[in-house]
């Protein structure tokens, strides 16, 4: 059986995220426990797009019409990687879709 993830991620309502100069990403806040993280622009672009829920479709959707001379599997990687990086912490979450 082959089995596609699906899930919705959204960003967590209460993290705050500081750009820092043209180029240079950001730096995101999570009060809930007390944690910063610096993301760099690609990082950026993702969490912009989370502002509303999205899957990992659409976030390599997102990277891929930003990054048109990059790898599709490079994509998909860096969304992974982000997602791996932001859900523990709580800076993202997983978005229940209506039934």
């Amino acid at each position: 059986m082959n089995l596609v993830n699906t899930a919705s991620y959204q960003a967590n309502p209460d993290v705050s995220c500081r750009e820092e100069e043209p180029g240079e990403g950001a730096i995101l806040y999570n009060p809930d426990v007390d944690a910063v993280l610096a993301i760099n622009n690609t990082s950026l672009l993702l969490w912009r797009a989370l502002a509303q829920p999205a899957t990992r479709e659409n976030l390599v959707a997102c990277l891929l019409a930003n990054y048109e001379d990059a790898p599709a599997d490079q994509i998909q990687g860096d969304v992974e990687a982000f997602l791996a990086a932001l859900l523990p912490g709580g800076f993202i979450g997983e978005v229940l879709s209506p039934a």
